[in-house]
């Protein structure tokens, strides 16, 4: 695993604490809310592990805020958190972007990449439409597994 790879971990790991915190939730929640276990929502936040594409956009919707909001592609300079280092030259962020985007893009599956390209194309009430009936399927599955 490259550096870059990590430090991309890494802080998305601390941006979805801080989106977490400043929504006021906790992580049972919030695992509660993609149907995966609290374990493995830590190993999220702490760059352990990294969320499929599917999750981080329930996630921002959760947040309501944008894809690249929660990445940290669109954070105040004098964030922390915001995705490469603010010092550098915009040039080199840019080439670091398009770097990153092009490795996660290759990593999604067939069906993670028509996922996206229908939230893309859907308009806003057909996402939140869509993420509510996932939601309540998740919900259904999860008490057939339990009882």
């Amino acid at each position: 695993m490259s550096e870059m790879e990590m430090d991309a971990k890494l802080l998305l790991g601390m941006r979805l604490r801080k989106f977490r915190k400043e929504n006021g939730y906790s992580q049972s929640h919030i695992a509660n809310v993609l149907g995966i276990e609290r374990s493995t929502y830590t190993y999220y936040e702490t760059g352990k592990t990294v969320p499929v594409i599917f999750d981080l956009m329930r996630l921002a919707d959760l947040y309501d805020t944008s894809m690249d909001d929660l990445l940290g592609f669109h954070a105040d300079q004098s964030d922390p958190l915001a995705f490469g280092d603010p010092r550098q030259p915009v040039r080199t962020a840019v080439r670091r972007k398009e770097r990153y985007l092009s490795e996660v893009v290759q990593d999604l599956s067939s069906e993670e990449r028509q996922l996206l390209a229908f939230y893309r194309s859907a308009k806003p009430v057909e996402r939140r439409q869509f993420f509510e009936s996932l939601r309540n399927g998740r919900r259904k599955e999860h008490r057939r597994t339990t009882v």
